[in-house]
């Protein structure tokens, strides 16, 4: 069994955007996961690992908040719930657990009263993942319930730790209460809302998907056997031994996840060979061309003359 969590591509996408966007310079390690679907799955950590990464080299302290309105659109765009006036925010809540308890390995939980609804994430202890994943929560539920003065009083939100631990970002938050051990949001139900939550199925991720999750988190120019090993925190051996429980190889997981990446980002870049190579996370042109044959079977100058691609 390999126990590795996974979340969805889109949220580290979404920061390497925005980074983007502002002309902030990310370490060569992230460039690639722009390319990624927004559905793929990745590290459960890439995030954290990323947001601190900016927390320490950004000169805007308020990073986050300025952050979260490009945020928040994409987000809307990838869960597709229905946000209109015609749904009760009590069921846009339910909706967004049900929602990322099929796409990654979360697994909040909900409550249910008589007049209420409830997501609960429980925490552990005080983390960086915890931090940032109660920003983003907050931030996504601000958004998907479209918070304000008038319905103020209908939503109750509790943090698991005190003000501090979320440094500059806690101007962020609004109407919450700190120190309560889970992150939860609470919502009043309105005359549209009967029973609501029906039991939780949270997706079963295959031991395969965690491997390819684990194999996106790595750039191509990296991604090796031993590599992939240390992500997902087991030896080699043990790593190819459930692999071929699933039927597969991992070097042909490997190989087949190299060739893809490089090839799309080469085709996203119009056959610019340097930026792809930069992108793929190597440094050295000669050794990308070489990598790129023994992958993908040809020259990457012969591969763009094949495509048409310029």
């Amino acid at each position: 069994m390999i126990k590795y969590k996974c979340r969805p591509a889109i949220h580290t996408k979404i920061v390497c955007e925005y980074c983007e966007r502002i002309n902030f310079p990310l370490p060569a390690e992230y460039a690639h996961f722009k390319y990624l679907s927004d559905e793929e799955l990745i590290s459960f950590n890439t995030i954290t690992n990323l947001l601190n990464f900016i927390e320490k080299n950004t000169n805007n302290p308020f990073f986050f908040v300025d952050f979260v309105q490009f945020f928040n659109q994409r987000i809307e765009e990838f869960t597709r719930i229905d946000l209109s006036s015609n749904v009760s925010n009590a069921s846009k809540l339910i909706a967004f657990t049900q929602f990322y308890n099929q796409v990654s390995d979360l697994n909040w939980t909900n409550t249910e009263t008589a007049d209420s609804v409830g997501l609960i994430a429980k925490r552990s202890q005080q983390s960086l993942a915890s931090k940032y994943d109660d920003l983003f929560i907050y931030a996504s539920m601000m958004y998907v319930l479209k918070f304000s003065e008038s319905n103020k009083s209908d939503i109750i939100i509790e943090l698991p730790f005190g003000r501090s631990f979320y440094g500059y970002n806690v101007d962020l938050l609004e109407n919450v209460k700190f120190n309560c051990q889970s992150f939860s949001v609470f919502v009043k139900k309105d005359e549209r809302d009967k029973v609501l939550v029906n039991a939780l199925i949270p997706r079963k991720i295959s031991n395969l998907e965690r491997v390819n999750a684990a194999a996106n988190s790595i750039s191509p120019a990296d991604l090796s056997l031993v590599a992939l090993a240390n992500m997902l925190g087991m030896s080699s051996r043990s790593l190819q031994r459930e692999v071929k429980i699933e039927g597969f190889c991992v070097k042909d997981i490997i190989k087949k996840t190299k060739a893809n990446a490089i090839i799309y980002i080469l085709n996203k870049n119009n056959g610019n060979i340097k930026v792809t190579a930069y992108e793929c996370g190597f440094n050295n042109l000669s050794v990308f061309s070489r990598q790129f044959s023994n992958t993908v079977g040809c020259c990457p100058t012969e591969y763009v003359k094949r495509q048409n691609i310029i």
